[in-house]
Protein backbone atom coordinates (compact mmCIF):
# COMPACT_ATOMS: atom_id res chain seq x y z
CA UNK A 1 0.00 0.00 0.00
CA UNK A 2 1.51 3.74 -0.97
CA UNK A 3 2.46 5.93 1.60
CA UNK A 4 0.11 8.92 1.46
CA UNK A 5 1.84 12.40 0.53
CA UNK A 6 2.16 14.78 3.13
CA UNK A 7 3.44 18.47 3.00
CA UNK A 8 6.75 18.46 4.52
CA UNK A 9 6.73 19.15 8.61
CA UNK A 10 8.83 22.29 8.57
CA UNK A 11 5.78 24.09 6.07
CA UNK A 12 3.09 22.44 8.13
CA UNK A 13 4.60 24.51 11.66
CA UNK A 14 4.95 27.57 9.23
CA UNK A 15 1.46 27.17 8.40
CA UNK A 16 0.30 26.65 12.05
CA UNK A 17 2.18 29.28 13.00
CA UNK A 18 -0.12 31.26 10.30
CA UNK A 19 -3.47 29.85 11.29
CA UNK A 20 -2.38 31.08 14.98
CA UNK A 21 -1.53 34.23 13.97
CA UNK A 22 -4.82 34.79 12.05
CA UNK A 23 -6.51 33.71 14.47
CA UNK A 24 -5.25 35.99 17.18
CA UNK A 25 -6.16 38.56 15.08
CA UNK A 26 -9.79 37.65 14.14
CA UNK A 27 -10.33 37.03 17.78
CA UNK A 28 -8.95 40.46 18.86
CA UNK A 29 -10.86 42.32 15.97
CA UNK A 30 -13.92 40.38 16.80
CA UNK A 31 -13.26 41.80 20.44
CA UNK A 32 -13.25 45.60 19.24
CA UNK A 33 -16.39 45.01 17.35
CA UNK A 34 -18.42 43.96 20.28
CA UNK A 35 -16.95 46.92 22.25
CA UNK A 36 -17.67 49.65 19.49
CA UNK A 37 -21.25 47.70 18.85
CA UNK A 38 -23.51 50.40 20.04
CA UNK A 39 -25.84 47.76 21.36
CA UNK A 40 -22.91 46.01 23.37
CA UNK A 41 -23.96 47.80 26.25
CA UNK A 42 -27.61 48.32 26.22
CA UNK A 43 -27.88 51.01 29.26
CA UNK A 44 -25.39 53.70 28.07
CA UNK A 45 -27.53 53.25 24.61
CA UNK A 46 -28.78 56.78 23.77
CA UNK A 47 -32.18 56.94 24.53
CA UNK A 48 -33.18 59.58 22.37
CA UNK A 49 -36.60 61.22 21.05
CA UNK A 50 -34.02 61.43 18.01
CA UNK A 51 -34.84 59.49 14.90
CA UNK A 52 -31.62 59.71 13.49
CA UNK A 53 -29.48 59.02 16.75
CA UNK A 54 -31.72 55.61 17.04
CA UNK A 55 -31.32 54.81 12.83
CA UNK A 56 -28.00 55.61 13.02
CA UNK A 57 -27.39 52.82 16.17
CA UNK A 58 -29.74 50.18 14.29
CA UNK A 59 -27.60 50.77 11.11
CA UNK A 60 -24.28 50.43 13.03
CA UNK A 61 -25.13 47.26 15.55
CA UNK A 62 -26.09 45.75 12.02
CA UNK A 63 -23.04 46.24 10.47
CA UNK A 64 -21.41 45.27 13.93
CA UNK A 65 -23.50 41.70 14.15
CA UNK A 66 -22.52 40.96 9.76
CA UNK A 67 -18.76 41.62 10.80
CA UNK A 68 -18.74 39.75 14.02
CA UNK A 69 -20.88 36.74 12.83
CA UNK A 70 -18.28 36.68 9.23
CA UNK A 71 -15.07 36.98 11.86
CA UNK A 72 -16.40 34.08 13.72
CA UNK A 73 -16.69 32.47 10.48
CA UNK A 74 -13.47 32.70 9.88
CA UNK A 75 -12.38 31.15 13.28
CA UNK A 76 -14.43 28.28 13.06
CA UNK A 77 -12.43 28.03 9.38
CA UNK A 78 -9.54 28.48 11.19
CA UNK A 79 -9.88 26.46 13.68
CA UNK A 80 -10.92 23.61 11.32
CA UNK A 81 -7.42 24.01 9.75
CA UNK A 82 -5.26 24.01 12.87
CA UNK A 83 -7.17 20.22 13.52
CA UNK A 84 -6.25 18.99 10.05
CA UNK A 85 -2.17 20.44 10.76
CA UNK A 86 -2.18 18.70 13.71
CA UNK A 87 -3.66 15.38 11.92
CA UNK A 88 -1.10 15.99 9.75
CA UNK A 89 -4.10 15.96 7.15
CA UNK A 90 -3.85 19.91 6.07
CA UNK A 91 -3.46 20.54 2.20
CA UNK A 92 -5.18 17.02 1.89
CA UNK A 93 -8.08 16.35 -0.44
CA UNK A 94 -10.95 15.30 2.11
CA UNK A 95 -12.45 13.09 -0.82
CA UNK A 96 -9.26 11.58 -2.68
CA UNK A 97 -6.66 12.04 -0.39
CA UNK A 98 -4.66 13.74 -3.12
CA UNK A 99 -2.37 17.02 -2.08
CA UNK A 100 -4.35 20.07 -3.09
CA UNK A 101 -2.28 22.09 -5.44
CA UNK A 102 -0.27 25.04 -3.44
CA UNK A 103 -1.64 27.55 -5.74
CA UNK A 104 -5.26 26.73 -4.30
CA UNK A 105 -4.14 26.70 -1.17
CA UNK A 106 -2.69 29.72 -1.35
CA UNK A 107 -5.94 31.46 -2.73
CA UNK A 108 -7.87 29.49 0.01
CA UNK A 109 -5.66 28.51 2.74
CA UNK A 110 -9.03 26.84 3.94
CA UNK A 111 -9.54 24.61 1.33
CA UNK A 112 -10.72 21.02 1.87
CA UNK A 113 -10.58 19.68 -1.61
CA UNK A 114 -8.62 19.52 -5.01
CA UNK A 115 -9.74 21.42 -7.94
CA UNK A 116 -11.02 18.46 -9.50
CA UNK A 117 -12.80 16.97 -6.05
CA UNK A 118 -14.60 20.55 -5.88
CA UNK A 119 -15.44 20.53 -9.66
CA UNK A 120 -17.40 17.37 -9.18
Amino acid sequence: MAKTQQYPKELLTDIKAFFLSEKKNAEKRLSQISEEDPYHDRESTTNSADVTVDATEDILHEHATANKSALERKIKEIDMALERVDEGKYGMCKKCDQLINTDRLSSNPFALYCIECASK
